[in-house]
């Protein structure tokens, strides 16, 4: 134990975590600040823009990340061709994505200060094209990757503290929010050049061929995600008003947070559930039950202190003009404790290289989402968009539960390959 601690792994943890957490609080505060000062009407707009544009950015992401990380710690040669590639396909897909968004704004019903609101948010999709935050880990720099979290928290919170004042600030925030995320990725840029050169653009269409086809599991599965995490502002932004939109809006913001824990504690095991594998052995059964431990008692611990409190939380947070999102908030928090048994069931899946079993229960989530938005929101408001993602959760733990069970049968018994 003293030597893990000691190591370049633990370093590497600690850097990430800290960062995280850092600027998740520091996102969580502007969002806040701008609940406050916006209104409900002014936060559903910034809620709905970004919910939006969150299906444009997983096109431009496409999975490289996770695939180009793991080729380059493989063999750091290939760096400049993942990147010079990587970034010239997604500048390339952030062009053409602009002008779809331009027409779907043409031809929106939306009103004009929400078609801005949109338009600026779409900068992130550049934002998101040029980031080179995974180039650093896979070379394990995880100290510029934590100190860039950081700075674009900071940016973002400073900006507008100093700069949005009233409820007709709105675009003014969008500007901000937009423009801070795209200065810190541009930040990585002069660092990746001084250490592996100036980037290039290169069109090559093999590579590319070869690059979208690997990655399209990994692409795939965060787009099933994104449906069921973010369809529910989507759909009510259509539905119902931009203030319903707010109100459901604080309530996620907060069931955010709680689930803030579960993607750390995965993180800090993943390498072991990696390298221990589906085996029948002391190691795998003491390993699951740590993990399991871990995850689920988060998950009843967060999810209970949040369902139990969730009235005094939101008029602490966010303040009395949003005591209707204490009901969505509060079935968001159940949503939560189930969410801890699917990290548990279900993110193992993906250490054991059960990528695809693992993306079909994400499926079956967000088709769940998708019909009950449709019939839960025109009936049931912000309430229904709730109860939508709950009942998601529920069906991906249908499936994750199956696939556990499927994969570790007989893995805990311990008369058998005992080692």
């Amino acid at each position: 134990m003293k030597h893990f601690l000691n190591s370049k792994i633990a370093a590497n943890l600690f850097s990430l975590t800290s960062a995280e957490i850092a600027k998740r609080l520091l996102g969580f505060f502007t969002l806040v600040y701008l609940g406050r000062t916006l209104n409900s009407t002014g936060f559903g707009i910034i809620g709905f823009a970004a919910a939006i544009i969150s299906y444009f950015i997983l096109i431009v992401n496409f999975g490289f990340n996770n695939y180009a990380t793991v080729e380059i710690a493989k063999d750091t040669s290939k760096i400049q061709t993942y990147v010079n590639n990587i970034l010239s396909i997604r500048i390339f897909l952030s062009i053409i994505l602009t002008a779809v968004l331009i027409v779907y704004l043409l031809y929106s019903e939306k009103t004009l200060e929400t078609k801005y609101v949109i338009l600026i948010t779409g900068i992130t999709v550049y934002a998101h094209a040029i980031a080179l935050n995974w180039v650093f880990q896979a070379v394990e720099k995880m100290q510029i990757i934590a100190i860039r979290q950081v700075m674009g928290g900071l940016l973002s919170l400073i900006g507008v503290l100093l700069f949005v004042k009233t409820p007709n600030d709105v675009i003014v925030a969008s500007i901000i929010i937009s423009l801070s995320l795209l200065l810190g990725n541009t930040w990585f840029i002069p660092i990746y050049q001084k250490m592996y050169g100036k980037i290039k653009f290169e069109f090559d269409l093999r590579f590319w061929k070869e690059l979208i086809q690997k990655s399209f599991p990994l692409a795939y599965a965060a787009v099933m995600i994104g449906v069921y995490y973010n369809l529910d502002l989507v759909m009510l932004g259509y539905m119902q008003s931009e203030s319903d939109v707010g109100i459901f809006n604080a309530a996620f913001k907060v069931f955010l947070l709680g689930t803030l824990p579960f993607q750390l504690i995965f993180t800090s095991f993943f390498p072991s559930l990696s390298r221990v594998g589906l085996i029948n052995s002391r190691e795998f059964r003491t390993l699951l039950t740590n993990f399991g431990k871990t995850v689920i008692g988060t998950g009843l611990l967060s999810g209970t202190i949040i369902l139990l409190f969730s009235d005094r939380i939101i008029f602490i947070i966010f303040g009395e003009n949003y005591h209707n999102s204490v009901l969505p908030l509060s079935i968001l928090a159940v949503n939560i404790v189930v969410i801890g048994f699917n990290v548990f069931l279900g993110n193992p899946l993906i250490a054991w290289g059960k990528n695809k079993e693992y993306s079909i229960a994400i499926t079956a989530g967000a088709v769940t989402n998708i019909v009950l938005n449709f019939i839960l929101i025109p009936k049931y408001n912000y309430v229904g968009a709730a109860l939508a993602t709950l009942a998601s959760e529920l069906a991906v733990f249908i499936g994750v539960f199956y696939l556990f069970k499927k994969f570790t049968l007989g893995l805990f018994s311990s008369k058998n390959n005992e080692v």
